[in-house]
């Protein structure tokens, strides 16, 4: 039982900051030189906002930490005709409400 001179503070008290989904993965095809790459994403986004990951056939994976950095590496993508692929940032999809009809009740 909480009585007036208790030490937990209500949970109103503090705001809680708006939360920021994480960026999709980007997936860059045909990368021959990774060194050029990591020197042409750091030049579009600092290199603490994405990390790289080596996968087969040439690929390479930067995870954004960032919204920001992850419109900024796409948007540069898409203007030196990049082969890429991602995903659509969870804040720009569009919501879906499916109304479902009642359950009725089946006599026994």
């Amino acid at each position: 039982m909480l009585t007036e001179g208790s030490s937990h503070p209500e949970a109103s008290e503090k705001p809680h900051p708006p939360q920021t989904s994480k960026p999709p993965p980007i997936f860059l095809h045909g990368v021959i030189n990774y060194t050029e790459l990591i020197k042409i994403l750091t030049e579009v986004a600092e290199e603490e906002q994405f990390l790289t990951k080596s996968l087969t056939n040439n690929v390479i994976k930067p995870a954004c930490s960032t919204p920001e950095t992850y419109r900024a590496i796409i948007k540069h993508c898409k203007e030196q005709n990049i082969y890429y692929h991602t995903y659509q940032l969870k804040e720009n999809r569009a919501f879906r409400v499916v109304k479902t009809p009642p359950l009725h009740h089946r006599p026994r």
